[in-house]
């Protein structure tokens, strides 16, 4: 884990050095071999974020774009027993809104995911909510369909974010509506753009907060939280509290949604995004990133990063955390999110072109 220094002119022109220096991409994994009991999938686009459908072996993918959209992204399936990707086709034209009544187009194909999440509607219907940067900063709406034994999306309306917001991770919340990480105001910088506004929000000195929209109020900060660089978010089963991963503090806060105020915090290592892993604690993935990957990584869209990232577990009562692994370099590095799928975990990335399998440890 790289060491960060304290002075804010000097952290922003290191890092800009960092970035923007000569660098030897001789270290990118182009391979797409198995390495010991770690097998990657290979075929994806930053495949950052992913979820279990309820059939207990599809994930939906969020596969990021590319250069500010330029190679726009996708949302697909990965079907865990046999590794092979599917695409999901979307229909994008909708008679029935779940976000805000004004939006009535989608984006067609200028999707830009991000952050995802799956749940299940008051009448039983499946809902993915998506972090979108693809044309509009937004919640994408989108109805899970599998009638006829092939999953469909329908999108189902859009709400559009407060100017100048970067959205980040989202959760449905019970009663409608949905909570969402805004990281950083950006600006007027595309999404992706290392700029001085997200510099500022890495080393502390731009930080981000909660949003919650709903149908009546559309959007509201959260409370009052505050935090460096909030990435994934997860909600506990029984509705009442957010788990709020902060990636430049190293830490996952617990947030009571009934008074509005943090309850406890854990110690984790640069945490990206949360899932949970079916024994009620969370598995979390998180960055050992040096600044050779940052510099080597930045824009990489083919193989993979060797960046080293730990899968951590947390317990959510005593918010405690335990590693259960670490993995560097090949078959790939820079995991985002780690899906457990019986006795498998599947890690997404934010960089490159694989999802890696690898067995639960015991």
């Amino acid at each position: 884990m790289f060491k960060l220094i304290t002075t804010p002119a000097l952290l922003a022109a290191s890092a800009l050095m960092a970035l923007s220096g000569c660098a030897d991409r001789s270290i990118i994994i182009t391979d797409c071999q198995a390495v010991g009991n770690k097998t990657p999938h290979c075929g994806w686009q930053r495949p950052e974020d992913m979820e279990l459908l309820p059939d207990g072996k599809t994930l939906i993918v969020s596969q990021m774009e590319i250069g500010h959209g330029t190679v726009p992204g996708a949302i697909a399936l990965l079907d865990t027993a046999t590794g092979a990707k599917q695409e999901l086709l979307i229909e994008q034209s909708s008679d029935e809104l779940w976000g805000d009544q004004q939006c009535t187009q989608s984006v067609g194909n200028h999707l830009g995911p991000h952050g995802i999440h799956l749940s299940t509607r008051e009448d039983g219907r499946q809902q993915l909510l998506v972090v979108n940067h693809g044309q509009r900063e937004s919640i994408e709406f989108y109805q899970v369909n599998n009638d006829s034994e092939q999953y469909q999306l329908q999108w189902r309306g859009c709400a559009e974010a407060p100017e100048g917001s970067f959205l980040n991770d989202v959760v449905a919340l019970p009663g409608g509506g949905f909570a969402v990480t805004h990281m950083f105001t950006k600006g007027d910088a595309p999404v992706g753009t290392m700029n001085m506004a997200e510099l500022k929000a890495l080393f502390g000195f731009n930080p981000g907060h909660l949003l919650q929209w709903d149908a009546k109020n559309g959007y509201q900060k959260l409370g009052d939280f505050s935090g460096d660089y909030p990435n994934g978010l997860q909600i506990s089963a029984d509705g009442d509290y957010l788990y709020i991963n902060l990636w430049a503090e190293s830490k996952i806060k617990k947030f009571e949604l009934a008074s509005g105020k943090v309850v406890g915090e854990a110690e984790v290592m640069h945490p990206d995004n949360s899932q949970w892993d079916g024994d009620g604690r969370l598995l979390v993935t998180g960055h050992d990133f040096t600044i050779n990957d940052l510099r080597v990584c930045t824009d990489l869209d083919e193989g993979t990063c060797p960046g080293a990232f730990e899968v951590m577990s947390v317990d959510t009562e005593s918010m405690t955390s335990q590693s259960l692994m670490r993995i560097e370099g090949a078959p790939m590095g820079a995991g985002t999110v780690t899906q457990r799928v019986g006795d498998s975990w599947f890690i997404g990335s934010f960089l490159g072109d694989r999802v890696l399998q690898v067995p639960v440890p015991q």
